[in-house]
């Protein structure tokens, strides 16, 4: 629990933005898609509406609705302590910055809490973890996608890489990594090394998308395999 605590998100994002950061297709998003490391995000809850099939990974699921909500509360205190110590502004500005990220993002946290219970019983939120082993048959899903997860946070190393995508890869026909940088939005070497690995088995192919994160990043990495045929990127 501690792990989750110190991870958990306070706002996620719409499917609009998926929809942006993932150049996805209306005939896409009626497929079925995984989501891995979803979050609070509303793109399960959302995509449901529009007749989708979404299953959303993420090990905060374990929590129920009510105990979701508290530690939504807490990560918000602890992401303003840490704002405030990375930025050094004073506290009315960064509470400001605070306020204005989490009012661009309440809409996606409400319609997934409206959500929440309904879709874990439904098995539309599921509490697993990569790289671990998920309880998913191969090739359960058309499209697997990572939003702000994978790649971004370099801490931990190319084995938990290699070995977290190719659990995705097992379980998807085809995936969608966004962004292609760090949590300083610059490239590395380990998203290099992660290309270097999959490319011997895999197809690679780098897109630019209509949606921009830190230092103007747009960039998104799918990753499929060599025998399939997957619909195109628009």
């Amino acid at each position: 629990m501690p792990y989750i605590m110190k991870n958990v998100v306070p706002w996620g994002r719409t499917l609009n933005e998926y929809r942006k950061m993932f150049a996805l297709s209306d005939t896409e998003l009626k497929g079925h898609i995984a989501g891995f490391g979803d979050g609070v995000a509303s793109f399960n809850a959302e995509c449901g509406t529009l007749g989708g099939h979404v299953t959303s990974v993420d090990p905060v699921y374990r929590f129920t609705g009510e105990r979701l909500e508290k530690v939504l509360a807490e990560a918000k205190r602890r992401l303003i302590g840490e704002t405030a110590r990375e930025r050094k502004k004073d506290n009315a500005a960064i509470a400001r910055d605070i306020d204005e990220l989490e009012r661009r993002h309440m809409t996606a946290v409400q319609l997934f809490m409206d959500d929440y219970e309904e879709g874990k019983k439904a098995g539309r939120y599921r509490d697993c973890e990569l790289p671990f082993r998920l309880p998913f048959p191969d090739d359960t899903f058309d499209l697997g996608l990572s939003s702000h997860f994978l790649l971004l946070y370099t801490r931990h190393g190319i084995n938990f890489h290699i070995q977290a995508i190719g659990e995705m890869l097992r379980t998807c026909r085809q995936i969608r990594i966004f962004p292609v940088m760090d949590v300083r939005g610059e490239k590395t070497g380990l998203a290099r090394k992660v290309v270097e690995h999959f490319a011997r088995d895999y197809e690679l192919a780098f897109c630019k998308t209509d949606y921009h994160c830190g230092n103007g990043h747009n960039d998104m990495l799918i990753i499929r395999r060599k025998d399939t045929t997957s619909p195109a990127v628009h």
